[in-house]
């Protein structure tokens, strides 16, 4: 047998022993927190898409996928891998694959904060097919506090987490208080995003300390008879709305007031924040696409006003988001803020947001 032979023996050897240096836990056994209802059977779904009924397949495929929803864990490992069991995959051009079947992690500081991490995708992300990759390497092997983001818009089956060999991992109990329930378009589901951390929800969560579970549900956030029987059934002390991003004119004019009034008689005293949708950056120069996008922010401010003042609707609110600057400069396709422009969305509307809650006790 050659030198060089051996040399590739022991190389393969040491590979393989390091490959198997470490213990694997399921996501779900640690603390998964995000989700709005906590008795799926998958427990990597927003919903059970067998109970509710009315979905058509988009609308299914959506609720089955994890935006919104995260791991929390305290680990010594200096590595962390990922071993997903895919359903359905989502693919498209305006959204990095990291945010959509990839993975986003954030480590908290000694003075509280949540640093960015790391975030990446593996290579097979076929149904059935084991997609296993390292998320991060050589930590410092101090005990830290972590948040794992899911995939934005992909569904998992199976999710194991890799740590070290005879590390220590625990689950993390949530540092966030109450639980906000958010219901809203593409913009919420976080379309554009380069990580699945950077949508405006989990944003608004890591900076208020406020618990954030998902409903959006991208381009079909119409306010739907079945959607509304859905967040009906969701336990929450306030919710915040993106509804009147997808829907025309005429469909706000249709649908709000009975949306509203299933809200209201579900949820007694709960507030209930309603967003007007953000100005998209394809109307700038589309004459046609200008019009529709005036008119629908027109029936979303006449709708409110339409209640505002009503004694039956005193829990209802309106805001104003803000996703653009003077630039100009921050869509990724016309529609989509980049990242940067769901910061600044966040930032715009995070005041407003506590200074409403502030008054129902939530702080």
């Amino acid at each position: 047998m050659t030198k060089k032979l051996i040399a590739g023996l022991f190389l393969a050897l040491a590979l393989s022993l390091g490959a198997a240096a470490q213990q694997w836990i399921d996501a779900y056994k640690l603390n998964l927190i995000g989700k709005p209802f906590p008795d799926t059977p998958n427990p990597y779904h927003r919903v059970d898409t067998i109970k509710y009924k009315g979905m058509n397949t988009t609308e299914n495929r959506q609720l089955r996928c994890p935006t919104g929803m995260a791991v929390l864990f305290k680990t010594d490992s200096k590595k962390i891998s990922l071993c997903t069991e895919w359903g359905y995959v989502y693919n498209t051009v305006s959204t990095m694959t990291i945010s959509y079947r990839g993975y986003n992690l954030y480590i908290k500081t000694d003075d509280g904060k949540w640093i960015y991490a790391a975030s990446g995708a593996g290579k097979k992300f076929k149904p059935g097919s084991p997609d296993e990759f390292d998320l991060i390497s050589d930590m410092d092997g101090k005990m830290h506090e972590c948040i794992l983001y899911l995939p934005m818009y992909s569904e998992i089956n199976s999710l194991k987490i890799g740590f070290d060999e005879g590390c220590t991992v625990t689950p993390l109990e949530s540092p966030f208080r109450h639980t906000i329930a958010v219901y809203g378009s593409s913009y919420t589901q976080g379309v554009s995003t380069s990580r699945s951390g950077m949508t405006w929800p989990m944003q608004l969560e890591r900076r208020t300390g406020f618990g954030v579970v998902s409903l959006a549900t991208s381009g079909r956030c119409l306010m739907q008879t079945y959607m509304a029987d859905i967040l009906a059934d969701v336990q929450a002390d306030a919710f915040i709305f993106d509804t009147f991003s997808n829907p025309d004119a005429d469909m706000i004019r249709e649908r709000f007031i009975p949306f509203v009034d299933r809200m209201v008689d579900s949820h007694p005293g709960v507030p209930m924040i309603f967003q007007q949708t953000i100005y998209r950056e394809n109307r700038n120069f589309d004459t046609r696409k200008n019009a529709k996008e005036a008119a629908k922010m027109v029936a979303a401010q006449q709708m409110y006003d339409s209640i505002k003042g009503n004694p039956r609707y005193k829990d209802v609110y309106f805001i104003v988001p803000c996703a653009v600057d003077e630039s100009h400069e921050y869509s990724v396709d016309g529609v989509h803020p980049d990242d940067y422009g769901y910061y600044m969305w966040t930032v715009s509307i995070e005041k407003k947001v506590k200074n409403i809650l502030k008054k129902y006790g939530i702080k």
